[in-house]
């Protein structure tokens, strides 16, 4: 547990130097407004006493954007207020991530998304507490298109966090 929490935030100091010591900016990445690495976090949580499981996944919103532009054609703007992107982000997201609780599929519902500065969160949750058992994730977010994409994945059970690195084409994740 020592090594796992080490290397947490060995990554956490490393993405805190890149973010300080690179910003991202048109100047480091003028032809394609990219920035210099590719990451998503996907947030799971499950409380027993309140019976309740969700989760969050949070990207950034033009590597997002453009997979939505590649798969499904769609034009818009993450950002849009009319929220014009939710049918297709609920489509992508639960195409992409699995997750099953003591050997069985929990069935994911979209809630909904938001964008703050360059990140897009994705909600989705169960309409049945799945239970306690052995917690499996499969994670395939944004791999079809970016070759370096990186997805973290929290899991926050009844107060106690685990977390887990994929990095394509990792996709299994367990708890």
């Amino acid at each position: 547990m020592q090594r796992h929490n080490f290397f947490r935030n060995f990554c956490y100091f490393l993405t805190l130097c890149m973010l300080t010591l690179y910003p991202v900016t048109s100047k480091n990445c003028p032809a394609t407004g990219a920035h210099p690495f590719y990451v998503s976090v996907t947030e799971i949580r499950s409380d027993s006493q309140k019976q309740t499981f969700s989760v969050s996944v949070r990207m950034f919103t033009d590597d997002i954007q453009q997979a939505l532009f590649k798969l499904y054609g769609y034009k818009g703007e993450l950002n849009a207020e009319d929220g014009s992107a939710s049918a297709y982000l609920g489509k992508y997201i639960p195409e992409r991530l699995g997750i099953t609780v003591a050997g069985k599929a929990v069935a994911l519902q979209w809630v909904g998304y938001e964008t703050e500065e360059e990140a897009t969160w994705c909600h989705l949750e169960v309409s049945t507490f799945p239970g306690t058992g052995a917690i499996a994730v499969t994670n395939r977010i944004l791999y079809d298109f970016i070759e370096e994409q990186t997805n973290l994945v929290h899991c926050y059970r009844d107060g106690t966090r685990s977390s887990y690195k994929l990095v394509n084409p990792e996709v299994l994740a367990q708890f």
